[in-house]
C-alpha cells in the first residue's frame, strides 16, 4: 500500500535573528500557517566565514523554514525580495512531499 502525498513548496531562509519579526509578518500576511527557526552556529558567504557571538548574539543568525502551497510560496517570494533590498540573507525553494496538506495551504 502506497501512501499518498502532496507536494507544497518548502522556502527556507538565513537571516538576521534580529530581522526575523519582519519576515515572520510576511509569512503571516501570506497565508503560511507555520514556520520554524532554527539557530545557527556559523558558515561562509560573500562577506566571508562567520561565527555567532556567544557572548552578546548580537549578530545571530537563524534559519527559518516554512512549507505552504504554490500560491502562498509566490506571494511570500515576491515579498521577500523587496525586503532583501533592505536586509541582508538568503532564500531557497525546494519541492516537498508531505502527509495532511491541509496543514500547510491555510485554507481547508
Amino acid at each position: 500500500m502506497a501512501i499518498e502525498t502532496t507536494t507544497c513548496k518548502r522556502i527556507e531562509l538565513a537571516i538576521a535573528k534580529a530581522h526575523l519579526r519582519v519576515f515572520a509578518r510576511v509569512f503571516e500576511t501570506a497565508g503560511v500557517t507555520g514556520w520554524t527557526a532554527l539557530k545557527t552556529v556559523g558558515g561562509a558567504g560573500t562577506s566571508g566565514v562567520w561565527q555567532e557571538d556567544q557572548l552578546t548574539g548580537a549578530e545571530d543568525h537563524i534559519v527559518v523554514i516554512a512549507i505552504t502551497d504554490d500560491q502562498a510560496a509566490d506571494e511570500v517570494l515576491t515579498k521577500i525580495s523587496k525586503l532583501f533590498e533592505r536586509y541582508p540573507g538568503i532564500v531557497s525553494v525546494s519541492e516537498a512531499q508531505v502527509l495532511r496538506p491541509e496543514r500547510f495551504t491555510g485554507r481547508p
